[in-house]
């Protein structure tokens, strides 16, 4: 049977895979990278379909300065063809009494905006003078919940008005149900670091030098959509990286890992001195075991939230809100039936025909699971009336799609870090992990658990 040799194997084509992959290629070690399905780039891939331009996964990124993706971009040739949300990306609108409600964009408005009422904005004003949580004995940090840490220095009334639909919007969850350390660390060390967070944030506002590097802190995509990035990442594996190969049984070797792969219908054997996992956290149990005994239970712990994400496209003139923004949130406490909608079209051109617009709606999650596994026929009459009710949308729509993850976003719930550290700490030499269950779920996090993996390989001489 056909047998291959390879410093490094990646098993799993998601960005973080592919930026394994490319950052080891690029610093001249040999390299290949299979993936099960038809397509590289995981979630991350965009499609068109009757004049619109559709986004399987996330529609756009946000990159920090110390960010390995803000590297690779600025030097991609992806930099010519990135858009830029602008002013619309930062604005958002949140659902109060069934309306929507623009969030204040800046001190004024926040004085006078509706969205917290004048005792929850007396109570936002006691923060800096409330102690940090590890000052109380027996407060453990990795056991508080994202809620219980909002509730505990911004208040009840911030908590469901403003964070809990942020959490539904980012990782499809509760905030009771998300660590708070693993969730929002930068916040937790901020707590730790100055007391509070606000004294924090003035003084970290005043510690910045001059304007953030070019393309940081900025929401942006490509004009070909964000599958340009994988893409990007693919062109420079070129033959290295190869779709449709199963991965059927992996065992360790004297000097590293064989790897049996099932590839029409015939076995392949790829031999590696490294092996990186950089699948979903099930997926990665699947294939561990044999490798490190006991660290599969512990990912097989860690929680997905399912989504079904609904495009509707409408005449312009059949949506009453100007949609002049990034999106609607909808807070628990509305009790409602989707997690929130983008306003796809109002964030970049060419996501629609002339004279039309894209909704992109989100159902499902930690809050509703069964909603995200509804049949086609129960699902649309809700998303239908949802839109309606809430953006004055009428009539059907011009354009309906659905897709389905049932194992979208890792949830980081309390002790998730510990676990993380549990299983690495598990693993025998040469065997890396990746993906977003191990450093976070946005694309630039994914992209740079990618890059850690490749930067421990490269630690070690060539084989």
């Amino acid at each position: 049977m056909p047998t291959e040799d390879v410093e490094t194997l990646v098993v799993g084509g998601g960005i973080s895979g592919l930026a394994c992959a490319a950052h080891l290629k690029r610093n001249g070690r040999t390299v290949r990278l299979v993936e099960q399905n038809d397509h590289l780039g995981g979630v991350i891939r965009t499609l068109s379909d009757s004049g619109y331009q559709i986004e399987t996964g996330p529609n756009s990124l946000l990159v920090r300065p110390e960010e390995p993706l803000l590297e690779y971009l600025s030097r991609s040739p992806l930099t010519e063809s990135i858009q830029m949300a602008g002013s619309t990306g930062k604005k958002r609108f949140i659902l109060k009494n069934g309306k929507p409600l623009a969030l204040p964009m800046t001190l004024s408005e926040g004085i006078f905006t509706p969205a917290l009422s004048l005792s929850g904005k007396l109570r936002l004003l006691q923060e800096p003078f409330i102690p940090p949580a590890a000052e109380a004995e027996g407060f453990s940090p990795e056991e508080e919940t994202v809620a219980d840490f909002v509730r505990r220095r911004l208040g009840e009334e911030f908590l469901e008005s403003l964070i809990d639909p942020f959490v539904k919007g980012v990782y499809a969850s509760d905030p009771r149900l998300l660590s708070m350390a693993d969730t929002f660390p930068r916040l937790v060390a901020m707590e730790k670091g100055y007391g509070s967070l606000i004294k924090g944030g003035l003084a970290l506002a005043r510690k910045k030098k001059g304007p953030a590097p070019p393309l940081s802190r900025q929401i942006l995509s490509f004009t070909r959509g964000m599958g340009a990035l994988p893409e990007s990442l693919a062109q420079i594996l070129e033959d290295d990286a190869g779709t449709n190969a199963e991965v059927i049984a992996c065992a360790r070797t004297g000097n590293g890992f064989r790897t049996a792969l099932l590839f029409e219908e015939e076995t392949y054997y790829i031999r590696s001195k490294n092996l990186v996992l950089a699948l979903p956290a099930g997926q990665t149990a699947g294939i561990i075991e044999p490798l490190s005994p006991g660290t599969a239970p512990l990912l097989e712990q860690i929680p997905y939230a399912p989504i079904a994400v609904v495009y509707l496209g409408y005449p312009r003139e059949r949506i009453a809100h100007p949609l002049d923004g990034f999106g609607l949130l909808v807070p628990s406490r509305e009790r409602r039936k989707i997690l929130g909608a983008l306003f796809s079209s109002s964030l970049f051109p060419g996501r629609a025909p002339e004279g039309h617009v894209l909704l992109t709606v989100f159902v499902g999650g930690m809050v509703q699971p069964k909603l995200a596994q509804a049949f086609d026929e129960d699902l649309l009459p809700i998303v239908f009336g949802e839109i309606q009710s809430m953006l004055g949308a009428t009539g059907t729509p011009s354009y309906v799609r659905i897709q389905r993850w049932g194992a979208a976003i890792p949830q980081s719930i309390p002790g998730h870090g510990a676990r993380v550290r549990a299983i690495e700490s598990s693993l025998p030499p040469g065997l890396h992990l990746a993906g977003a269950y191990v450093g976070g779920v946005s694309v630039s996090q994914t992209f740079s658990a990618g890059i850690r993996a490749a930067e421990k390989i490269l630690q070690s001489p060539p084989a």
